[in-house]
């Protein structure tokens, strides 16, 4: 599967969507119902979950690592916005389910920042330096 630029719009369009429904919901919500709030943190959750299956998958078929680095880089903005947001709701309220949410998103966070830097890493040695081994004749 190869990401497009479009598909990598409407993923970021969808994402984005979810994020903002999070802080919609954030903003005005009544801590002594938490079922609605649940089901928009648990939204987000599925989100992150998916779309590193779908950067996960798309990375692994680039033959280009700096390709595949963007892939995670875009991963890696999706997971610092969504932290961003439930870093404040599980302040605000800590017993909905956000908190949870916020653990996972930050374990993902990390998987995808290694992956990122891997990629970054194999994209800068591919090519031989020159002098690096000896010349044969």
């Amino acid at each position: 599967m190869t990401l497009t630029a479009e598909n990598f719009d409407l993923l970021k369009t969808v994402n984005a969507c979810q994020i903002a429904e999070l802080k919609r919901v954030g903003s005005i919500f009544d801590s002594t119902n938490c079922l609605e709030f649940y089901r928009v943190v648990r939204n987000v959750e599925s989100a992150v979950v998916h779309t590193y299956q779908l950067i996960a998958r798309a990375s692994i078929q680039e033959e280009d690592p700096k390709k595949a680095s963007e892939h995670w880089k875009f991963m890696l903005n999706f997971c610092n916005s969504a932290l961003k947001e439930l870093k404040q709701i599980k302040s605000k309220y800590p017993s909905c389910g956000a908190s949870d949410v916020y653990n996972l998103t930050l374990d993902y966070r990390a998987q995808v920042h290694k992956r990122y830097i891997q990629n970054i890493q194999d994209s800068e040695c591919q090519t031989m330096p020159e002098g690096l081994f000896p010349q044969t004749n």
